[in-house]
């Protein structure tokens, strides 16, 4: 549940960016909802049995030094365009 929600936040984010003529900042924060959204499907899916093994960690979750540092880059990056949105938002100037 709690993937599906940061996706759909991330996605929301996206949509809001693309909608204060932020096309390339929402592009990017919808990219990293759906590469975040399909790594986590492609991961249950194998712990469940449903889908052969393809070696992707389970995003924050899984042990591994350079998937986590990446993932949370990614997730920085969301992070900046939604307090640029949010500062746009309110009449700020970027």
């Amino acid at each position: 549940g709690l993937f599906f929600w940061l996706v759909r936040r991330m996605m929301h984010i996206g949509r809001q960016a693309i909608a204060l003529d932020r096309v390339f900042a929402g592009l990017v924060a919808q990219g990293v909802a759906v590469w975040m959204g399909f790594q986590a499907f492609i991961n249950m899916g194998v712990n469940l049995g449903a889908l052969p093994t393809k070696g992707l960690t389970l995003p924050l979750m899984s042990y591994g030094g350079s998937a986590i540092l990446i993932n949370l880059a990614a997730i920085a990056v969301v992070l900046r365009i939604d307090a640029e949105n949010r500062a746009m938002m309110h009449g700020g100037r970027l």
